[in-house]
């Protein structure tokens, strides 16, 4: 599949791949509007579909109109969700920093971003909201070339989560000094290496209250440092995924 093809997001693959024949598809208005309108695309060029569900397939213009592009579909190719699949439970910021956070970790790869409701939270993700973070998803995963996406639970608060971690490899809980005493993340990346599937946690302005450092170190997660300063919750989210990423396998 050539790099430079314009990719697209096209949800139902699955059901082009069990197709005998290749079969044409119509793109969203979203989609075709940005093949058309923004690139310029005609009948005979080439594209690449994919389905966030680790599905994607070469495929090529078929027809243009004035809403609606076609597209015929190639063999779909089906990649695993690279290791580790990291999930990160996050206490979400504010406004436009939310989408700071979705777009960056979508890029590195993140299995799945999970909103918490603590004690100090200060922002909720009602499902307009999270139909907003699917699209940066979406934009975010065309950019970086992934044909996997983020998944996007509804809200649990704290104590909901914790209470059954045990489908992890390995729990991470990102603490300040003062809370708990830490491990640098750099000392970790072995155990995150080798894990296959990690959660890790991410306070809210201000951290953890008490009580939830204790419900965290109870439910057996590991307390680490990410550096000698106070990030912010986007910045401390895009910094484990990036570690995660760096050592990412298929």
């Amino acid at each position: 599949m050539p790099n430079m093809s314009l990719r697209c997001y096209y949800e139902d693959l699955a059901a082009c791949a069990e197709s005998n024949s290749s079969p044409t598809v119509m793109l969203s208005e979203h989609e075709s509007r940005h093949a058309r309108l923004s690139r310029r695309l005609s009948v005979g060029d080439e594209l690449v579909l994919f389905d966030g569900r680790g599905r994607q397939a070469a495929a090529t213009i078929a027809a243009v109109s004035k809403s609606v592009v076609e597209a015929r579909v190639g063999p779909v190719v089906e990649q695993p969700r690279p290791a580790p699949a990291l999930t990160l439970a996050v206490a979400m910021p504010k406004g436009p920093r939310q989408d700071v956070l979705i777009e960056k970790c979508t890029e590195l790869s993140v299995a799945a971003i999970q909103p918490l409701l603590t004690e100090r939270s200060v922002a909720g993700a009602s499902d307009h909201k999270r139909d907003k973070w699917r699209r940066t998803t979406i934009e975010a995963a065309k950019q970086s070339g992934q044909c996997w996406l983020p998944d996007l639970p509804a809200p649990a608060s704290l104590d909901q989560y914790l209470v059954d971690l045990s489908r992890f490899d390995l729990v991470l809980a990102a603490m300040l000094a003062q809370q708990a005493p830490s491990t640098a993340v750099t000392e970790m990346l072995e155990p995150i290496r080798e894990a296959r599937t990690i959660v890790a946690f991410v306070g809210p302005e201000g951290g953890w209250s008490p009580r939830e450092a204790d419900a965290l170190l109870a439910a057996s997660a590991v307390p680490v440092s990410l550096g000698p300063n106070v990030l912010r919750i986007e910045t401390a989210a895009i910094a484990l995924a990036a570690l995660a990423h760096a050592t990412s396998r298929v």
